[in-house]
């Protein structure tokens, strides 16, 4: 039988496995990694075993499939990270009123907010208040 790509070089197949593997880290999808790790695979064999060339590839890629399948999921589980709770956003409690460039904000959470406007003239920085809700980047406030 008549070859039609002749046998590549081991080196060649590793340097490509290993570029593949290089590759995942700008897609982050967990295939190329697969495909990689076939292609070292294969070119470390294709060392002591002399392969034609179509064996090589078919061989990487029908490796690096199989891999994918079976590897893919369990892996993307271990990985797999909770959504942290976005505390900021709960009201409620109490904040204190601090004076910012001529404006009250309220300390909140650990961020200053402003206030919403048509407040009435009776706060004053360092009075604490409870945030009821907030809103475009105001917090609505009332009295503690």
């Amino acid at each position: 039988m008549e070859e039609i790509i002749p046998q590549i070089n081991s080196w060649v197949l590793i340097a490509l496995g290993v570029f593949l593997m290089a590759m995942e880290i700008m897609t982050m999808i967990f295939i190329l990694v697969f495909f990689g790790f076939a292609f070292v695979l294969v070119g470390m064999v294709s060392f002591f075993m002399g392969l034609s060339g179509e064996v090589q590839v078919l061989t990487a890629i029908i490796l690096g499939g199989l891999l994918t399948l079976f590897l893919r999921k369990p892996i993307l589980k271990l990985m797999k990270t909770e959504d942290l709770p976005l505390e900021t956003l709960n009201t409620g409690e109490v904040g204190v009123l601090e004076g910012h460039d001529g404006q009250l904000r309220v300390n909140y959470k650990g961020t200053t907010w402003a206030v919403s406007t048509g407040l009435d003239d009776t706060f004053s920085a360092g009075e604490k208040v409870v945030v009821e809700s907030l809103e475009n980047n105001l917090a609505m406030i009332t009295k503690l």
